[in-house]
């Protein structure tokens, strides 16, 4: 796979050509394998905004639901009090 140059009595490793594809391969496929993860951590994440979101509007939802039903008891709250009220005129308010 190596072979080695003398340069100033070191020994200096030169990948021979036919090798320089394995080397590169290998090296291609570590970065590829890199960039997968990579790739796995940003869906996580988006995954996990998503389901942030969708809670956050199930919350705002019962929220607008029972503010509904708040105004529905206070209406209807309101209308007995007058009725009661006009049953009983002596009655204070």
């Amino acid at each position: 796979m190596y072979k080695k140059k003398k340069n100033n009595g070191q020994n200096i490793p030169i990948i021979q050509p036919e090798n320089q594809s394995a080397v590169l391969a290998v090296i291609g496929a570590a970065l590829s394998t890199l960039g997968d993860g990579i790739s796995t951590i940003a869906a996580i994440l988006a995954l996990e905004e998503s389901q942030q979101g969708l809670q956050g509007n199930s919350n705002n939802d019962n929220y607008n639901n029972m503010q509904k039903q708040i105004d529905y008891l206070t209406t209807e709250h309101e209308k007995l009090k007058k009725q009661i009220n006009n049953q009983n005129p002596h009655r204070r308010k």
